[in-house]
């Protein structure tokens, strides 16, 4: 009989990611304004830039961590041996890509922080006495992709956000104390940012490998290094691709309207990404089940989490179109809504197609076929470059966000095609794009009473509810069964003798995304 314990339910894996996907931005929101105060703009724009640099260098990690969370995924846990061969490869060439990235941080970071952008001269000398720890923040990351990947192969993920956040929370505070209480030089923060984060870093791959006993460096195989580097390549090409894709706007806004303009698009693209969290938090938690299930179970699971996503993230950016206005007169004045609202409300109407590629995407990565997400991307390029000169030249910055809008339709479809999922899903998500797109529309002629507005969007809320409801209508009672479920059970606390009634919790949202009962129950 097999020891492998079963898995969690998707349901209780999205919940913990989510919460691992907020967390960061609350502990943002509580620790940037006290590290700028105590810094000064220009020290923080710096650590900006650095950021930044990490972010475009990601891609020396070469896929190695979506590879090997794939590979893993798709063993079992008694295949000890096979499992301890690929962990030690990976780990191994991670330690080499590391390295290799670590130098060219430092020279590219030597040559951009002080030769590219114009940095005060007082900071010049904490620059290069931090440079060596901005190189070694890289590697950092790097293997900490690694070691969150291999325990998120086991779906071990209250422990890989456990500690991503602790890692997050030290290596926030611990330069804001040093700020206060010994001195805001960068060449007190960088160092103990860097510090702080190795700690964190260590900790992190020390339980990855001990989860994964059996781990020894001598496993190492050249055999696994080219089917590792063969998937990794893939999602190499597309960790460059997509940031292009994803920025390219704001660029050819800066270029030819100014960069005055851009700021009337980013702001609203960025309040917009964040939308986006629960689908991208979805995507996390699918990955290493669609890796480990046969393709016909993975298509189901998949199918079902992107139309139970559809319609509510539909229901979601309706009444975000309604409020859209309204908020950006509360949070940027009624001058910069006149220019950002129509903007913003277009690019939440592109989020929605934009935001449920993560279905497709995540099948066809899962499913070991990284090549036909690239190839995607790749050919978009040029016709959306194309569409992006055109209506940015036309429209402004209210073209580009239309052009953001066609990319998301076309992104989406495409790699619904290509993944094989049901043609289907077309006609059953088209309910929740008329949604979308009504809402776009009267939200003009509702725009001159916000009572009206916040009317217009709880009625958009209930909709996708009804939407639910009718095309879902399994995960709805499921859904009601708990609520209602919760409600007795508290009431029942609140009373002298409590309820006993078996607890539903954990198979709401999304039941049926659930791997099938043949799968969850192996090994129980």
């Amino acid at each position: 009989m097999s020891t492998e314990k079963p898995k969690r339910q998707l349901s209780v894996n999205f919940a913990i990611n989510v919460a691992g996907a907020i967390a960061p931005i609350v502990i943002a929101l509580v620790t940037v304004p006290i590290l700028v105060r105590h810094i000064g703009d220009a020290r923080y724009g710096v650590m900006s830039i650095v950021w930044v640099l990490l972010g475009y260098l990601g891609f020396l990690d070469l896929g190695l961590s979506r590879a090997s969370t794939n590979a893993l995924s798709r063993l079992p846990l008694s295949a000890k041996q096979e499992r301890s061969e690929i962990v030690a490869t990976s780990f191994i060439l991670n330690i080499a890509l590391a390295t290799l990235g670590a130098v060219l941080l430092y020279f590219a970071g030597n040559f951009l922080l002080l030769t590219v952008f114009t940095v005060p001269p007082e900071l010049e000398a904490e620059i290069a006495t931090a440079l060596p720890f901005i190189a070694c923040l890289l590697p950092l990351a790097l293997i900490s992709g690694f070691s969150i990947g291999i325990l998120e192969s086991r779906e071990r993920f209250l422990l890989a956000n456990a500690l991503q956040i602790g890692g997050m929370i030290v290596g926030q505070i611990v330069p804001v104390l040093c700020a206060i209480f010994i001195s805001p030089d960068l060449s007190v923060i960088i160092p103990a940012a860097a510090l702080s984060r190795a700690a964190s870093v260590i900790v992190a791959t020390l339980i990855a490998l001990y989860t994964e006993q059996g781990f020894r460096f001598d496993r190492f195989r050249f055999a696994k290094v080219r089917s590792l580097m063969n998937y990794g390549g893939w999602i190499t090409l597309s960790s460059i691709i997509l940031p292009v894709l994803n920025t390219l706007d704001q660029i050819v806004i800066g270029k030819t309207l100014g960069v005055s303009a851009v700021t009337y698009y980013s702001v609203p693209m960025n309040l917009v990404m964040r939308s986006q969290v629960f689908t991208s938090s979805l995507a996390r938690t699918l990955f290493p089940r669609l890796s480990s299930l046969p393709r016909e179970e993975a298509i189901a699971i998949s199918e079902r989490a992107m139309m139970v996503s559809g319609i509510l993230y539909a229901g979601l950016c309706a009444a975000g179109i309604f409020l859209m206005r309204p908020f950006l007169d509360l949070w940027m004045g009624p001058s910069f809504t006149a220019i950002a609202g129509a903007v913003a409300i277009v690019l939440l109407m592109g989020s929605w197609p934009n935001a449920l590629t993560f279905a497709p995407f995540t099948l066809l990565q899962g499913q070991g076929r990284p090549d036909m997400t690239a190839k995607i991307h790749v050919a978009q390029m040029v016709p959306y470059v194309l569409l992006l000169l055109a209506l940015t030249h036309q429209f402004g910055i209210l073209g580009a966000a239309i052009a953001f809008l066609c990319r998301g339709y076309l992104d989406c479809s495409l790699l619904i095609l290509f993944s094989q999922m049901p043609r289907r899903i077309f006609r059953a998500l088209f309910p929740s794009a008329v949604l979308v797109v009504a809402a776009g529309v009267l939200q003009f002629p509702l725009s001159g009473s916000p009572v009206i507005l916040f009317v217009a969007a709880c009625v958009s809320m209930l909709i996708a509810i009804a939407l639910l409801r009718f095309q879902e209508r399994a995960i709805f009672d499921e859904t009601l069964s708990v609520a209602t479920g919760a409600w007795s059970r508290r009431r029942s606390r609140a009373g002298a003798a409590p309820v006993t009634n078996p607890s539903t919790v954990g198979r709401t949202f999304p039941p049926a995304v659930a791997a099938p009962a043949t799968v969850e129950s192996q090994g129980v």
